[in-house]
Parts: structure tokens; sequence; C-alpha cells
């Protein structure tokens, strides 16, 4: 009997805490297609929990009941975004409005343009930043780009890998930021840009030059590795602490945190 007590305690104390955790799951639909959406990021704003939905759209999302009067934010760059109640969220189709966009005017002249690189574009041998979640959720690096006094077109966006020996390949999608007050601020450029890369150590560049980004204010340039749904993979961007531009979020939805120093990310551009 004296056996038996403790392990009554112990199974007790087990399904309490168990119980003490909300599932969330549900499958993110196109209002108009009717087909599933992938990599949409879902969390909890500013709040550091969140996931991203797989190639089929479906989703699996747990949190403690502390967070039960919160809701779950929804967005996709291409879509209206969507906020849910926790309590809502078990099973749940759920449809997004695409996003109407906006062209900016381009334009073209006959004058000899120049090139350049911007961002960090050096690392230290001894550091380096996550760039990939092992949770199903997000890691995203962004990096302040100071800009010309000008108009300038991006063309490549590059991100130093120190090591990626356990990814094949993988998704890296690109986001671009209003700099406000010297952190990244809302989205500027309504494009979902997604390329699947060949993962290796050395410099990934992003080509960017059928996507016509034409920016004339400083940016941020975020950088987001998609996880892979079947096995964990790990993705390590170079760093460097003497630039004290960088900035890194944990999860969607997530609040952005400054860096000590930056990630090794910068964009070639043209003006």
């Amino acid at each position: 009997m004296k056996n038996i007590l403790p392990l009554m305690s112990l199974l007790l104390i087990n399904f309490l805490g168990y119980s003490q955790e909300i599932k969330m799951s549900g499958q993110i639909i196109d209002s108009e297609t009717k087909k599933p959406i992938e990599f949409v990021n879902i969390g909890i704003l500013n709040k550091n929990l969140g996931t991203v939905s797989d190639l089929q759209g479906k989703f699996n999302f747990n949190t403690s009941k502390e967070y039960i009067k919160d809701s779950i934010t929804i967005s996709h760059i291409n879509y209206q975004s969507v906020k849910i109640p926790v309590l809502a969220i078990k099973n749940q189709i759920v449809l997004l409005d695409p996003r109407t966009n906006e062209l900016s005017e381009i334009i073209v002249t006959n004058r000899k343009k120049s090139s350049r690189k911007i961002g960090v574009k050096t690392y230290n041998p001894l550091l380096w930043l996550g760039g990939i979640s092992k949770n199903n959720d997000i890691i995203e690096n962004a990096q302040r780009i100071n800009i010309p006094n000008k108009s300038v077109r991006v063309k490549f966006v590059n991100i130093y890998l120190r090591k990626g020996f356990e990814s094949d390949s993988t998704f890296v999608r690109i986001n671009f930021y209003k700099n406000k007050n010297d952190e990244p601020g809302d989205r500027i450029i309504f494009q979902n840009i997604i390329q699947k890369k060949k993962i290796e150590t050395g410099w990934l560049q992003i080509d960017l030059t059928h996507d016509s980004i034409y920016l004339d204010e400083d940016f941020f340039i975020g950088v987001e590795f998609m996880p892979n749904f079947e096995k964990s993979q790990d993705v390590y961007i170079g760093a460097i602490l003497t630039k004290g531009k960088g900035f890194s979020r944990r999860s969607s939805q997530g609040k952005w945190n400054k860096l000590q120093g930056a990630s090794t990310i910068n964009v070639e551009i043209e003006y």
C-alpha cells in the first residue's frame, strides 16, 4: 500500500499537468480556389508561441491554459489575416481571402546603373545563429539595410550558412519590413518570395531579379527557413558582434528581439 499511494499521486499529477494543455489543429484553405495554403504563420501575437502550416495547409499547435483567453493570428503575405479565439480552433477549416496587391509604378531609364552589396558581408568563425526551428515553427532573422538616397532595385539576397549538415534542401522565404524606429515594422513588399534551395556551408543566394523589388527607403530584410515536417533539420547562419542592426524572432507571430550583433545577411542592389 505504501508503494501504491506514491504511484497514484504521480499519475494524478501527470494527468493534471496534461489536462492543462490546449490542443489546436486545422487546415488553412484558399477561400476562392479551395486549395490548401502552405507555410502560413500561426501563433499568439507577440507571445512567442506558434507554428506554420505544412504542404497540405494542415497544422497542430499546443499551448497551456494560461492563454485560454487569447486569440490565434493566422497570416500569409498573399492573404488577409484573421484572428480566432484559442478555444475555437479544433479540427477547423480556416478560409483565407486573397489579398489584392497594388503594384508600384516602375520607371525605366537608359542611364548606366550602379550595383553594390549592403548589409553584413563577414562573420565571426566562433559565432552563429540558429536558422530553422525543430518544432514545426518559424525562426526569422532580420538585418537592417540602409540604402543610398535614391530608389533602388533589390536583385539578390545573400545569406552565409555556417553549417547545415542535417539538411539536404529546404524552402527559404524572404520578407521586407519597414524600418520603424530602428526595428522591423510592417511589411512593405506584399509578394510571397519563397524558393527551394540546397543547404550547404557557404553563401546561399536568393535570386530576386524576376520579382521587381523597388524601394526608396531604408528597410529590414527577413529570412525564414521552413521546417521539415517529417524530420528535424539543422541550419545555422553566420553572425558577427561588431554590427548592431540585427533582429531575430523565434516563433510565428513572435516578438522581435534585438541581437547584440547581427546575422550575416546582405542584399545586392542596383540604382
